[in-house]
């Protein structure tokens, strides 16, 4: 398991031959979403952010270059006969780094760069959670709850995007 000041360290190191370069605070970041998974009746539901409770974090796109390319491969690469592509949510990176663990001055996020040759705008967003001692903070269902809501928040603040697929 890798320290809190490594996990921080992640985000100036870049995680890939396919990178575009470093990720900026400046940069905007988008969710891909899947329907029924994903939304329900034009809402975004919280399991769409999931994953980041998962030690592989969950994709996102860099809402810049190569977003377009990227996100026509996301959607071939996700959509199934159950699960379509509705659209994405952005969020920007700044905000995502700015959300801090309950009473600490510990970051809950890590927004890191993992370009892959089909998709250049892929990058993931991982929690530091595992990083911190749960007993400091808590029961671990509350932080689990925590880290859901916030992530949940900063998305939502958002209108629910839609590309369409076929237009490139």
């Amino acid at each position: 398991m890798s320290s809190y000041n490594d996990c921080i360290v992640q985000e100036q190191i870049s995680q890939s031959p396919y990178s575009p370069g470093l990720i900026a605070d400046d940069e905007l970041v988008a969710r891909v979403l899947l329907t029924p998974k994903h939304v329900k009746n034009g809402q975004v539901l919280p399991v769409a952010f999931e994953q980041v409770l998962q030690s592989q974090g969950f994709s996102i796109l860099r809402h810049g270059k190569y977003f377009n390319e990227s996100l026509v491969n996301t959607i071939k690469l996700l959509e199934t006969i159950d699960n379509k592509y509705t659209g994405y949510v952005t969020a920007n990176v700044k905000e995502i780094r700015n959300i801090f663990i309950q009473n600490t001055t510990f970051r809950l996020f890590i927004v890191t760069d993992t370009a892959t040759k089909d998709r250049k705008a892929h990058a993931d967003i991982f929690t530091t959670r595992n990083t911190i001692e749960v007993s400091e903070l808590g029961i671990k269902k509350s932080l689990i709850k925590y880290i859901r809501f916030q992530i949940t928040k900063l998305f939502n603040q958002t209108n629910l995007k839609n590309h369409k697929k076929d237009s490139q």
